[in-house]
């Protein structure tokens, strides 16, 4: 099930910003080490807050919503979630 970054509880909220250590945001503590092996440099747009990031997201989660959907690798745009 798709479930947008604003609607996730405190445990789910816990869970995505772990598995997803590439978000280009200030309280990432990996973001220096983990973009610091990119070839290609750090993303050129401008770094944004865990809040903001969630907002604009959404994630999969299993039905029951204990845990992230292990065939989705990915997040979403938070639009599909909201229909």
């Amino acid at each position: 099930m798709l479930i947008r970054g604003a609607d996730l509880n405190i445990r789910q909220r816990a869970l995505v910003l772990n598995a997803f250590s590439y978000r280009w945001t200030h309280e990432n503590p990996s973001r220096k080490s983990v973009w610091s092996r990119v070839r290609s440099g750090t993303p050129r747009i401008p770094l944004q807050t865990d809040d903001q990031w969630l907002r604009e997201h959404a994630f999969h989660f299993v039905r029951d919503g204990s845990r992230l959907s292990a065939r989705h690798r990915f997040c979403e745009p938070h639009f599909p979630a909201d229909s």
